[in-house]
């Protein structure tokens, strides 16, 4: 079943409960004056009263047609998007309900609905995954997953008004699994209608539906935003999306967008810093000035296979409009200066001159300041924690570390070592990429997946963490057993058989049943099961320890977190991505590096790629 998304607005009504009660009250009046008719015959016959009771009549009846006519317009959104008529802009947002981004383009996108509602064709979906028939997973948890699932029963049952509910939730999205009762019933909804719903099997049809059209999208990070089957990827304010509605659009509410709402509206002269002046009004102008000049060190190693600039160097040209950067690598001459000069230990280092401070990125967002550090001539780098930077200068230190982790250069078998949560969506989505790769590279490279820990987190408690409290992860006691369960396939059964299990696991478990669900995917793998039971009985901990001291070491919080041959991975989440680092680290690489993995790479993977690079679960 497909149902519609098509609306006509989604502005503001909620006056069900009171043309229902302004119509009882009328039906009431109507009774009293007939009940009374009868005594009053008389009065009747009395000159005159005849013609005057016929013009009260007159009267009431033409009030009775206004207030009906002005209560017809009170159930639909106000302004000009309730008459127009032309061609719809097809507009597509996939969400999750409790996801602050995704609440964010929700609550600016409203008043553009309200405004222009005729004129665009909205549809709303949820980014989940099917775990077992009928048991749904989410970023944010089963509240989450129940508040996708009441969203949908009011979108099926209360087309004109269900975006109203989506927006009152949105004020306490924390609690988006309850609060839509009394959202509901404030919109003249029947929450009883809703409540059966979202517990059957409707809800969770719907849901489904609502997943495939996501995953369809390849919509992996909330918000994910087409516009007539684009990907949308501009502001997240009203005027924004007004804007890129109007690209297309003839809706008379096109006509009347301001030039500038604020500052970020103005970029009409790429090369000059915009400010809007009297923004959002009707005579809003944009005023342009040179940038303030700003040279900078991008200091790095060209032995450095993995040091790639390009990223961090576009940003800054970004935010600093006046950026000019300069080259310099560690070996040289001056380079050496620059490194006993500021410290540097690792590299890529970003070094700014004094002035960016007086750049207006700088004075009008104070907090920028925090991603520097002060260097003592007065200039400032940038920190390495924001730039990823963790290429040693020093050999002797470089040497140590890879000693540390494990990694041997120079003998033409690099490894990738990949930090995941068993139940990270977004971790699940790096294996599914690097997959593909193992396929290709296989044993000619390492593949070494390790796992995210934490100390003492959600208290330490054994909701979360291995008695002690020092050994826990982020969603939950059943999550690190799996982990370590995994961790002992890897160890026992070798990585093809990890990938397996893992990725099987990924598709039928879930945080919340991944101990009572284990056993009949491990069994179906043909895995040894008792084995896998007693590694976990007798070397969890060990296993989960070596993990936590080696993400610690190399500064990992989140998941996924990758490095290839010792270096942090930051490039695209895809198969091409992965498959191209690692075999960038190769002395001499084989000839299957040359088969691109561009078609290979999984669609859940993809939509990470594309839509949230760097999304990740972590502290």
């Amino acid at each position: 079943m497909k149902t519609s998304n098509k609306q006509e607005g989604h502005g503001s009504s909620g006056h069900e409960g009171h043309e229902h009660a302004s119509h009882s009250h009328a039906h009431a009046k109507h009774e009293t004056v007939h009940s009374a008719s009868s005594a009053k015959r008389n009065w009747l016959s009395e000159p005159g009263r005849a013609y005057m009771l016929v013009s009260i009549i007159v009267m009431l009846v033409l009030l009775g047609v206004i207030a009906a006519m002005l209560l017809k317009n009170s159930g639909e959104p106000s302004g000009t998007g309730d008459s127009f008529t032309g061609d719809k802009v097809k507009v597509e947002f996939y969400v999750m309900s409790q996801c602050p981004y995704g609440t964010q383009v929700e609550d600016a996108i409203a008043p553009v609905l309200q405004k222009m509602g005729g004129g665009v064709d909205f549809n709303l979906d949820y980014i989940v995954r099917e775990t077992a028939p009928g048991v749904f997973q989410s970023l944010h948890g089963d509240k989450e997953v129940k508040g996708n699932i009441v969203q949908l029963c009011a979108k099926k049952y209360y087309a004109d008004k269900y975006f109203d509910l989506v927006i009152c939730q949105n004020k306490d999205a924390a609690n988006v699994d309850t609060n839509w009762e009394s959202c509901g019933k404030s919109l003249g909804m029947d929450t009883a209608k809703l409540q059966a719903c979202t517990d059957s099997d409707e809800g969770k049809s719907l849901l489904r539906e609502s997943m495939q059209r996501a995953q369809a999208r390849q919509a992996s990070g909330s918000p994910t935003i087409y516009i007539n089957d684009v990907a949308y990827s501009g502001g997240r304010q009203a005027l924004d999306f007004q804007r890129a509605i109007c690209q297309t659009s003839k809706h008379p509410a096109c006509s009347e967008i301001p030039v500038c709402a604020s500052d970020a509206d103005c970029t009409a002269e790429p090369a000059k810093e915009g400010s809007c002046v009297n923004p959002g009004a009707a005579d809003a102008s944009c005023v342009y000035i040179d940038p303030v000049p700003v040279d900078y060190i991008v200091l790095n190693d060209a032995a450095c296979t993995s040091c790639d600039t390009t990223r961090i160097v576009q940003a800054s040209q970004n935010i600093f409009l006046g950026a000019k950067p300069r080259y310099i690598d560690v070996n040289s001459a001056e380079g050496k200066t620059l490194v006993e000069a500021y410290k540097i230990e690792v590299v890529p280092a970003y070094i700014f001159d004094s002035n960016v401070v007086e750049t207006k990125s700088w004075t009008s967002s104070p907090d920028l300041g925090t991603a520097f550090e002060t260097m003592p001539d007065g200039k400032y780098k940038l920190l390495d924690a924001v730039t990823g930077a963790s290429y040693f200068v020093s050999e002797e230190a470089r040497a140590a570390f890879y000693a540390a982790i494990g990694v041997e250069k120079g003998d033409n078998k690099p490894q990738i070592d990949f930090f995941v949560m068993s139940y990270c969506p977004y971790g699940n989505q790096a294996e599914e990429a690097i997959k593909p790769v193992f396929d290709l590279i296989g044993s000619a490279a390492e593949f070494n997946p390790k796992y995210v820990i934490y100390s003492n987190y959600g208290g330490g408690g054994e909701d979360y963490c291995f008695p002690g409290g020092e050994l826990c992860s982020m969603h939950g006691r059943q999550e690190l057993n799996q982990n370590a369960r995994e961790a002992c396939v890897n160890k026992y059964m070798g990585i093809s058989k990890w990938f397996d299990f893992a990725l099987e696991m990924n598709q039928k478990c879930n945080y919340k049943n991944a101990d009572s669900c284990w056993e009949d995917v491990a069994k179906g793998l043909g895995l040894d099961v008792a084995k896998i039971k007693a590694c976990e009985a007798s070397e969890g901990v060990a296993l989960m320890k070596a993990d936590k001291d080696l993400g610690d070491r190399l500064g990992v919080q989140g998941s996924p977190t990758v490095f290839v041959d010792g270096e942090e991975y930051s490039s695209a989440r895809s198969a091409e991505g992965y498959k191209q680092s690692l075999c960038a680290a190769f002395e001499t690489a084989p000839t299957t590096c040359g088969t691109s993995l561009g078609e290979a790479v999984s669609a859940q993977a993809a939509g990470a790629a594309a839509a949230a690079p760097a999304a990740e679960c972590g502290v």
